[in-house]
């Protein structure tokens, strides 16, 4: 199983830089603008390393990963960013609202040993695609330090490295900040027996991928380039570890947002005929004015619920029907994907009942996919879609269900929420 050891962050000198000043968003959802405004907060903003601006005179010696490299060579020099002079975990909790209450969820940051997916020790949930790979591949290449964790969750059965992580968070974080989404940020230094203390109790124990599949696939990859290059490779070199920010599934704050769909184009079929078609498969539960009465019905829906909304239509609650028999209707798949409302809403709904077949959606982007559900029904209602589909959330367990027989997820079916912030400490590969 997965192996979790401390490690010498590289972090942000506190005497000579304001943390809130130099930290950044993952640099997957940093837009145009947001990389812009990060540039102006600080000339020392991690988006510098993490995402640099593109110009029209790159060439290959001089390019936003030759720049991003420059960067963090002169920033070390200056003291900007400083070596920590011990091995550590670190600690990581987020404190942000969503749903109408408070949450806090809890990482630890920690270097783990790579391992192949086949393997079972490190499981993905999503497929990945390649060029963000070649992009985080050749950043790695140049910069040789992880700058971003990978987000990660374990079992942690009896909840024990849970208890020790509340236990090291009662006292004052080294540091604390919000953000402009009004996420919380506190960041504690772990030492001594407390360290040893969560590496016992966390074991060895597999470790699924919440978000990150990107930059693990291109850590294996660059793990394999060094391992190939060194005649004298010993299997403990940094570069066969990879920096994870490790949750517990035993952590109240572990939250999951559902993504929605937009079906684009025309429906195939009049009303009439798409209730019918749709008697095979659900039945209507309850029929609502309004986008809220539906999202708080679907909020404490069971499983096989999801909401429906035809442009200038009511809202529709639907579920399965009674005596559907879904091993035989999806036999093809794999019995834990069998039971995930995403996969009755692609394979049931927009297929069979709808007609709208998987090469459609796959390669004519026949549907859109919306973590603000108001934005969805703002767009059926403009007419870029014809139907909203609505959905619950899939839990922390069917996505665990999933991974463990080797199975991904469907494209944008899960949402962990908040994000991991970037720029807190950084994993050296040399």
């Amino acid at each position: 199983m997965a192996e979790v050891l401390s490690f010498k962050g590289l972090l942000y000198n506190t005497s000579k830089v304001k943390i809130e000043d130099v930290v950044a968003p993952p640099y997957d959802v940093i837009s145009p603008e947001e990389q812009e405004r990060l540039y102006q907060r600080s000339p020392y903003n991690v988006v510098r390393l993490i995402l640099g601006k593109e110009t029209p005179r790159d060439t290959p010696s001089d390019n936003r990963y030759t720049r991003a490299r420059a960067f963090l060579e002169q920033w070390i020099r200056e003291e900007i960013l400083i070596r920590d002079a011990q091995e550590r975990l670190y600690l990581y909790r987020q404190e942000f609202s969503a749903l109408g209450r408070k949450w806090r969820r809890m990482a630890f940051f920690a270097r783990v040993r790579l391992a192949d997916f086949s393997e079972g020790v490190i499981l993905p949930h999503e497929r990945t695609l390649s060029a963000p790979k070649e992009d985080r591949l050749k950043l790695l290449r140049e910069c040789r330090v992880n700058f971003s964790p990978i987000f990660g969750l374990f079992p942690d059965e009896d909840g024990g490295v849970y208890s020790l992580l509340k236990e090291a968070s009662e006292v004052s974080p080294f540091c604390r900040f919000g953000d402009e989404a009004g996420v919380i940020h506190e960041f504690w230094l772990l030492d001594g027996t407390l360290v040893e203390a969560i590496k016992r109790s966390f074991g060895s124990q597999p470790i699924l991928i919440a978000d990150g599949h990107h930059r693990y696939e291109t850590a294996l990859q660059y793990k394999k380039e060094r391992t190939q290059a060194n005649p004298n490779h010993t299997g403990r070199e940094p570069y066969n570890f990879v920096m994870m920010a490790l949750v517990s599934m035993k952590d109240p704050g572990l939250l999951v947002l559902p993504t929605h769909r937009v079906l684009k184009g025309d429906l195939p079929y009049s009303a009439e005929v798409l209730e019918e078609r749709l008697g095979r498969y659900f039945e209507r539960v309850a029929l609502y004015s309004d986008l809220n009465g539906l999202l708080s019905a679907l909020d404490g829906a069971s499983p096989h619920v999801f909401g429906l909304h035809f442009s200038g239509g009511p809202f529709l609650l639907v579920s399965l029907k009674k005596g559907v028999d879904l091993d035989r209707e999806l036999s093809h798949l794999p019995p834990p994907m069998r039971e995930l409302d995403v996969i009755l809403l692609h394979e049931l709904l927009l297929e069979r009942v709808f007609g709208v077949s998987h090469e459609e959606v796959r390669d004519k982007g026949r549907l859109g996919y919306y973590k603000d559900a108001r934005q969805a029904l703002e767009d059926v209602d403009k007419g870029v879609g014809s139907l909203a589909a609505f959905l619950r959330a899939p839990s922390v367990d069917e996505i665990w269900k999933v991974a463990r027989v080797g199975e991904t997820m469907p494209q944008k079916s899960t949402y962990f929420y908040p994000k991991l912030i970037t720029g807190l400490v950084m994993n050296p590969l040399d």
